[in-house]
């Protein structure tokens, strides 16, 4: 058997075991990589020597990741999270193939998923947010611009490439969608509030038209386009400074926001996965769903049976 095949064939058990599409799909896309590693070679004939080798190079690409000031925005950089979730497909794939009775011995045996590190949280903090803002309520071109990409980022939690990207046809202001387009050229809607479409209805009314399709230009008089992704961290960071704010306020600091703040507020990881554009919830999970002492503790009182009963202690003395 081919190992394309094969990919297809455990895809078809996965849904004809109650998985849903979205699994399937994740399944097809995180070994479509192995596929392109090893070439369409017959499974009789992976070793794990094979296996190694594609791990080992995946491994690589988690090393420009962590040395990015970007992170997951540089070119063909891996985060330890999406490395993880190809290493349990691979072992799926291997496991279910021996399960059935079509390989006698799995390679993928004494193959170990790795456990990337829960770190603590890095999002930018609601009061370093409203100090960035106030850096923009002027009527400048620069405030309106800047004050447009801070909400958008804050409000949609897209990636930094998806907002580089944007263009303006892709902005449905009435409807508060944006269709971005991210990594792998992977497209998708995500929503965003009336502050946050009223601050763009400010800036498209200035915006320079002499800079193409981009919703967000540079406006210095040498830049020709959309704003990069480093001009964006240039431009955060000289507002930081501006503000008198010292935490984390690189574009993903924005995104991991977002996504703490919507499970801290009660929504779950499944939507939270969807509004984020991860392929697997359990990237969301491993990645942002990392809470302080504090934060679980405000989360038990508000949830606990016990708390519900009693009345709780609100001050938690």
């Amino acid at each position: 058997m081919l190992l394309s095949d094969a990919i297809e064939e455990l895809c078809i058990a996965t849904r004809a075991n109650g998985r849903s599409p979205r699994t399937v799909q994740a399944y097809r896309e995180k070994l479509g990589y192995l596929l392109d590693f090893l070439g369409d070679v017959v499974i009789e004939g992976i070793s794990i020597h094979d296996l190694r080798r594609y791990i080992a190079h995946q491994m690589d690409r988690q090393t420009r990741w962590a040395d990015h000031p970007l992170h997951s925005e540089i070119e063909g950089a891996l985060s330890p999270f999406t490395i993880a979730g190809r290493i349990r497909a691979l072992k799926r794939l291997f496991n279910w193939l021996q399960e059935e009775g079509i390989l006698e011995h799995n390679p993928a045996k004494r193959i170990k998923t790795p456990q990337p590190k829960r770190r603590e949280p890095k999002g930018i903090s609601q009061s370093d947010f409203v100090a960035l803002l106030a850096t923009t309520e002027g009527d400048s071109t620069f405030e309106l611009r800047d004050r447009a990409l801070i909400l958008f980022l804050g409000d949609t939690g897209c990636r930094v490439g998806g907002l580089c990207g944007l263009r303006v046809q892709d902005l449905h202001l009435d409807m508060g969608l944006a269709t971005v387009t991210e990594k792998r050229d992977k497209t998708r809607l995500v929503p965003f509030t009336e502050p946050t479409a009223a601050a763009l209805r400010a800036w498209l009314k200035v915006r320079p038209e002499d800079k193409g399709p981009w919703v967000f230009v540079g406006l210095a008089h040498h830049s020709k386009g959309a704003l990069s992704s480093s001009g964006v961290l240039h431009m955060l960071r000289r507002r930081a400074k501006q503000a008198g704010v010292t935490g984390p306020v690189n574009p993903h600091a924005f995104r991991h926001a977002f996504a703490r703040h919507f499970l801290l507020d009660g929504g779950d990881l499944g939507t939270l996965s969807e509004l984020m554009g991860h392929e697997d919830v359990g990237i969301t999970k491993q990645y942002y769903a990392i809470f302080t002492i504090k934060e679980l503790q405000a989360k038990h009182r508000e949830h606990s049976l016990i708390a519900q009963i009693f009345g709780g202690d609100e001050d938690g003395d």
